[in-house]
């Protein structure tokens, strides 16, 4: 989907430690990586930003309008129908997140892009 959309990936990682199990690492940025290859616009970007002990997901996709945010994480929800999924990707995350005491900050404008930003 990337090659077909022809999404631009920016990458910028900086090295650190965090103790997290590696599966639920990867469940938690496989979720907000795909959310934003999914949601993205063609020819869009994906910027993906590990520093200061942040972890930064930004896509140039569809957004998410503000009344819809506060649901995002919630079991089953779906903002959009406009891709396949069962609205369960982003409540995972969450619980992730709760498990390891991560915050998590949702920046979104419908039809500009969404920023998910985990502090670790």
């Amino acid at each position: 989907m990337i090659a077909r959309k022809r999404l631009k990936i920016n990458i910028n990682i900086e090295e650190f430690f965090y103790e997290i199990n590696k599966d639920d690492f990867i469940r938690l940025f496989n979720n907000l990586f795909s959310n934003a290859i999914k949601y993205n616009k063609t020819d869009g970007n994906i910027d993906i930003i590990l520093q200061n002990r942040e972890l930064i997901i930004k896509d140039s996709g569809i957004g998410i309008s503000k009344d819809k945010i506060k649901d995002i994480f919630n079991r089953y929800y779906r903002a959009t129908n406009q891709s396949g999924g069962f609205g369960l990707g982003l409540n995972i995350v969450n619980m992730i997140c709760k498990t390891y005491n991560i915050k998590i900050d949702v920046q979104s404008l419908e039809n500009i892009g969404s920023t998910f930003t985990l502090k670790l």
